[in-house]
């Protein structure tokens, strides 16, 4: 399960120049033995899951199609080995990175998959790419009716535990907020803290967390009202509600010390039983799996109804993550299109899920493998679901979520802030990108009606 003006572009460097430079330009010379064949470059962000998986697949691609070499790479500073590239308009034919996707789509240098998705589908020929697909994971970067990225992971935000520690105490999964208050009791009473925290980045953790809430409480429409901008959305009474719920918990049920701790730290906590639940993307037990002891039964639920909410309690805080990207000034856009289809086919999607312990976006990639009880956990949570939803604020205006999300967010769970001013510092904030003519804000996000259903009773005054 993570919780970031346009570009002004150079002209295009002589190839002579990448030829010369090679490590100031992120490119790497290619053997004499592929001097024929075409060459696709291939940059990946190297972190926690390593470039492992991706190097095999493209060797099995390469098998498929002789004529092809994919020169796969990766750097954790993979960012700023192609940000000179792309200035002089000599990118990487495909990467995943973390620049401004939103600049690159509005200004045109990212290549539309719409075509390649309504292909047959790799090993599936019944359907196309874009039905093999889960369905909800490629809404984040669609822009005037095309897709520009690709995820090749599904990211749930979930709550996560210890089966074996909630079993010997008799604790249980809640279903509704004032459930899971009551649980956290159960815990402190217990001796132990309820919920690790990544304090040092509490704006991004926290928020994921915070978005949950507020889908609990209100109809998805009105949920995407703080996506669009809406005037007023930040200090509606349910998002300042949703607020109040998340610094109660900051203050009553967050492990001492918490805001201090870096994501490792405070997971380091939940891993040692040291606190009980914390919640994290579905990538946690990838990140944490050299330190989670041999008899740890991890397992997952989703963010709880919150009593006299209306939001659809189904509804799953989830999306791509790890998404790449093909340039439209790339050498072979075709042809690192077809290669990103089979990244995502069947084969390639369950070898994923298997090594490395996150779902693929390919629809029913787990079905026969046998995956640990954290993932079946996840992937229950997944179908369990009727629909998905995914914040666009964070990536498309940085200096909005940078800025003052973030920091308000931080300044929300540490207490020093209330619910009240956290809503206005955001809606401020709001108001300062809607005057900016400048800052590119696409077409509202008029999601489908959310499911009949009544509110959750009060569960207590």
């Amino acid at each position: 399960m993570n919780r970031r003006t346009l570009l002004r572009f150079l002209t295009r460097s002589a190839l002579a120049a990448a030829a010369i430079f090679p490590a100031l330009t992120g490119c790497r010379l290619e053997p004499p033995s592929n001097e024929h064949k075409t060459v696709l470059d291939v940059a990946v962000f190297e972190g926690g899951y390593g470039i492992g998986w991706h190097k095999r697949v493209a060797r099995e691609y390469e098998k498929l199609h002789p004529e092809i070499h994919v020169n796969l790479w990766g750097d954790p500073r993979v960012d700023e080995k192609i940000k000179p590239r792309i200035l002089r308009g000599d990118p990487p034919d495909m990467a995943a990175c973390n620049l401004p996707v939103w600049k690159l789509i509005v200004a045109g240098k990212l290549y539309p998959l719409n075509a390649a998705l309504d292909t047959p589908a790799y090993s599936q020929t019944t359907k196309t790419w874009r039905q093999s697909l889960t369905p909800g994971v490629l809404g984040q970067y669609d822009y005037r009716g095309s897709t520009y990225a690709m995820p090749t992971s599904v990211a749930e935000w979930l709550c996560w535990y210890d089966r074996k520690l909630f079993r010997e105490h008799g604790w249980q999964e809640p279903k509704t907020w004032g459930q899971f208050t009551a649980l956290c009791d159960k815990i402190k009473a217990a001796g132990i803290a309820p919920l690790a925290f990544q304090g040092k980045y509490a704006g991004s953790y926290g928020w994921a967390t915070l978005l949950a809430l507020y889908q609990r409480l209100v109809p998805m429409r009105e949920w995407y009202g703080i996506e669009n901008l809406k005037p007023g959305a930040f200090i509606s009474p349910e998002f300042i509600h949703a607020a109040r719920l998340m610094a109660t918990m900051a203050r009553d049920d967050f492990e001492p010390g918490a805001m201090a701790m870096t994501h490792t730290e405070s997971q380091m906590e939940w891993c040692n039983r040291r606190a009980a639940m914390v919640f994290c993307g579905a990538w946690l037990k990838n990140e944490m799996k050299d330190a989670l002891p041999s008899d740890f039964e991890m397992a997952c639920f989703t963010v709880p109804s919150v009593e006299g909410g209306t939001g659809d309690p189904r509804a799953l805080y989830a999306g791509g993550d790890e998404n790449l990207f093909i340039f439209s000034q790339a050498k072979h856009p075709r042809e690192a299109a077809d290669f990103l289809k089979f990244m995502t086919s069947m084969g390639p999607a369950r070898e994923y899920t298997a090594q490395l312990e996150t779902l693929a976006p390919v629809a029913n990639c787990d079905q026969g493998l046998k995956v640990s009880s954290a993932l079946q956990s996840a992937v229950e949570v997944l179908r369990g679901s009727d629909q998905l939803y995914q914040d666009r604020l964070s990536t498309l205006y940085l200096t909005f979520y940078k800025g003052t999300i973030e920091d308000a967010v931080s300044q929300l769970v540490g207490g020093k802030i209330t619910p009240e001013e956290f809503g206005h510092r955001l809606e401020a904030g709001a108001e300062a990108v809607r005057r900016d003519a400048t800052i590119y804000k696409p077409p509202a996000i008029v999601p489908a009606s959310d499911p009949a259903r009544a509110p959750v009773a009060e569960a207590r005054p």
